[in-house]
């Protein structure tokens, strides 16, 4: 019977199992993803911003936070896969981005159009 199955389909190949680190962990390659210098620099301004906002500046901080992630968001459609900034596709990282940029505009705004 096995052998009818493999002459019918020849070009089935038996299933591989995952790669993983030798640890039993999941293989994750960080070669693809984004460079350091990049992450340093989302690093340095979310920590401005916190600073600016524990300075009573939060309009400020959050119009900081905002415009990192519009420029990340930005840079990651302009030169897709030469981008600085990854986490997935190009497509999702600047929805991610851009969203996160608006929307926290977005909340900031409302909640002080509540008080």
């Amino acid at each position: 019977m096995a052998d009818a199955a493999k002459t019918e389909n020849p070009n089935l190949k038996p299933p591989q199992p995952p790669k993983t680190s030798g640890r039993g962990h999941p293989f994750v390659s960080e070669a693809q993803e984004g460079r350091p210098i990049c992450e340093a620099i989302i690093f340095l301004v979310v920590l401005v911003a916190a600073l600016v906002a524990f300075c009573g500046y939060t309009w400020a901080a959050t119009g900081l936070v905002s415009v990192a992630a519009l420029v990340c968001g930005a840079l990651r459609l302009i030169l897709k896969e030469r981008s600085p900034w990854k986490v997935r596709s190009v497509p999702f990282d600047a929805f991610i981005s851009i969203a996160l940029g608006i929307g926290l505009l977005v909340t900031y705004s409302s909640i002080q159009l509540m008080l």
